[in-house]
């Protein structure tokens, strides 16, 4: 089937460029540790190396968070502006890689050049970024529309007129699982507009955004099933790295650190993978380029 070949030439595509692989776990790593630096250094400064501090780590300490808050709570709120700068700093760079990434996937049988990377990414950010802005708006709107029928369903989320919780429990069983199925359809036709963007090389995104969903639905079974083994497969990481880490003392920092980062490299690798495997098959359904099978 075309959605396993996908996914085993996701993995193929990853493997051939593990240097971008590893140079963008290193970016992602740097931007870390560019916004944990003065949180460090705000501690340190803070609550140093008290004990109180110490147990802090081994569960909630609702009284040491008040009375922390309470002390140092406006230096830890110019903490947080500078993590707000940083975060959005990081988003804008990732839509940058994120041209580079398709530019790159795009053209398999060529060689990887951090050269080619950047200029991809230069060229495509206004794209990706126009993209990111559209489908943040698509997001609000399912999410604003299924707030909305929730909260119609729970009488204006208002415990204390509802006779019990019974009300609230079975709104998130029924209104839940549906708007995470219909955020997912929207991330997978983000990412297909995104790949066809990058394709067809456009300046104007709308033809080509309308392209790149009925695409999507003229051959939703193919593209959901790729889509859900690669769900399932971050998933499957998600559970392994749970399952060490609860295997890990509490004490284990270095442990730890060691383990976050095996999951930062894993999670970069799986978008390689993800982008890799739907612009494969993208390619396939439109007969756009060829890919040797894996």
């Amino acid at each position: 089937m075309k959605a396993f070949t996908a996914y085993l030439t996701g993995w193929k595509t990853a493997l051939q460029h593990w240097r971008m692989w590893l140079g963008l776990y290193l970016i992602t790593l740097l931007f870390a540790l560019l916004a944990a630096l003065p949180l460090r250094g705000f501690l340190s400064k803070t609550v140093g190396q008290s004990l109180a501090f110490s147990r802090s780590f081994e569960g909630f300490d609702y009284t040491f968070l008040r009375d922390f808050l309470r002390e140092y709570g406006q230096g830890f709120g110019a903490i947080m502006n500078q993590a707000v700068g940083y975060t959005i700093l990081y988003l804008l760079f990732s839509v940058l890689l994120m041209g580079g990434i398709l530019s790159v996937i795009g053209q398999r049988e060529r060689a990887f050049r951090w050269v080619d990377f950047w200029q991809g990414g230069l060229r495509f950010f206004w794209r990706m970024l126009r993209l990111a802005v559209y489908f943040l708006l698509l997001h609000g709107l399912v999410l604003a529309f299924f707030g909305f029928l929730f909260y119609r369903a729970t009488k204006g989320f208002a415990p204390f007129e509802l006779e019990s919780e019974a009300p609230i429990l079975r709104a998130i069983r029924l209104f839940l699982p549906l708007y995470l199925l219909l955020a997912i359809l929207v991330f997978m036709l983000h990412d297909y507009a995104k790949i066809h963007a990058v394709q067809v090389g456009r300046r104007w995104l709308f033809r080509p955004t309308l392209r790149a969903i009925r695409l999507v639905f003229r051959h939703f079974g193919k593209i959901a099933l790729l889509y859900l083994l690669n769900v399932a497969t971050f998933a499957l990481l998600m559970v392994f790295y749970w399952w060490l880490s609860e295997s890990l003392n509490s004490g284990a920092y270095f442990g730890m650190f060691l383990l976050g980062q095996g999951l930062a490299a894993g999670r970069v690798g799986l978008k390689l993978v993800n982008l890799g495997s739907a612009t494969w098959l993208y390619q396939q359904l439109l007969n756009v380029h060829r890919w040797p099978s894996p």
